[in-house]
């Protein structure tokens, strides 16, 4: 081989070596671009002082990050941050809905393409793991069988991203689960002394329909269900339907002047230790309200109660 041709094949290489480094230059420029955004989305520097700002600072931020994310694309469509950015993506759904900037067109990357990606970084597959785990609990609760495959999926989750950091949420849901099946197996057992130095015993209870309901002052959305409760009570009590509170509250002057001002004639419980209160804790409850129903044998047969109250009990009270 002359010596031409072999400053030709260097000159070759030398300039695809360049090319090349100068392309993942740009790439990775491009995809620092979106991290930006994304971090300026989540971590605003100025904090929004009113809702109109929030929304406006939203719609900037999304806005911002859909052209960085196509730049980006076009940039680098290998680069591994692709994974993040279409996580992020399906994070944000819900404030797309509200700031009113609807998602580009572009393939749709699902949870499964992140967790099969050999490229995805560990903490990206780790945090879509966590999210394909959330998304489908509430889906196993109400199927038949349901409940056992998600916990299976739930523990290999933990087992294989053990150092997840919401992985106290994937932990809570197993424990309410496995608590909510074991309520089912075996009338349920719960005493103590009301706020109001009523004794409660709910074994004692049986015969009658009882509502267990988990919930707090401070919960918007139990405050909003309690004109149903009220409804329920007053016109079923008579009937055989009593109600147990059990309430997340720290502060007993205020549930007490609450459930006063309110008319709520039922015993509640109150350890003043919100959402680290004995009861709710120790069967693993992690959103309220929750409203659990009993039966005449003072077994569980829902844990979701919320929506049809009145007609549930009805039909438990004829049984």
């Amino acid at each position: 081989m002359n010596a031409h041709r072999l400053l030709c094949i260097g000159a070759t290489t030398l300039f695809l070596a360049v090319s090349s480094f100068l392309h993942a230059a740009t790439g990775d420029a491009e995809w620092q671009k979106v991290d930006d955004v994304v971090e300026s989305i989540k971590n605003p520097k100025d904090k929004p002082q009113s809702r109109d700002e929030a929304i406006a600072l939203l719609k900037k931020g999304l806005t911002e990050f859909d052209s960085a994310y196509a730049a980006a694309m076009k940039a680098a469509p290998e680069n591994p941050s692709r994974w993040d950015a279409a996580l992020f993506e399906m994070m944000v759904g819900r404030a797309r809905e509200i700031a009113g900037v609807p998602a580009p067109e572009k393939k749709a990357v699902g949870l499964e393409d992140i967790l099969k990606a050999a490229d995805a970084k560990p903490a990206t597959k780790s945090q879509a793991s966590l999210m394909s785990i959330m998304e489908a609990v509430d889906a196993a609760e109400s199927s038949e069988g349901g409940a056992d495959a998600w916990l299976a999926k739930a523990e290999k989750h933990l087992k294989d991203y053990p150092d997840e950091k919401m992985n106290k949420l994937v932990e809570g849901r197993i424990k309410s689960i496995k608590a909510a099946a074991d309520l089912k197996t075996k009338p349920l057992e719960l005493k103590f002394t009301a706020v109001d130095g009523r004794e409660v015993d709910v074994s004692k209870l049986q015969g009658k329909v009882v509502l267990v309901d988990f919930w707090a002052t401070w919960c918007g959305p139990c405050v909003a269900e309690l004109p149903n409760v009220l409804k329920a009570y007053k016109e079923l009590h008579s009937k055989g339907f009593e109600i147990v509170g059990i309430s997340l509250d720290s502060d007993k002057a205020e549930l007490e002047g609450f459930v006063k001002a309110k008319g709520m004639e039922w015993p509640q419980y109150f350890d003043g230790k919100g959402w680290q209160n004995e009861i709710s804790s120790k069967y693993g409850i992690n959103s309220i309200p929750a409203m659990w129903l009993l039966n005449k044998k003072g077994m569980v047969v829902s844990t979701n109660a919320r929506g049809g109250l009145e007609e549930m009990v009805t039909k438990l009270l004829a049984e």
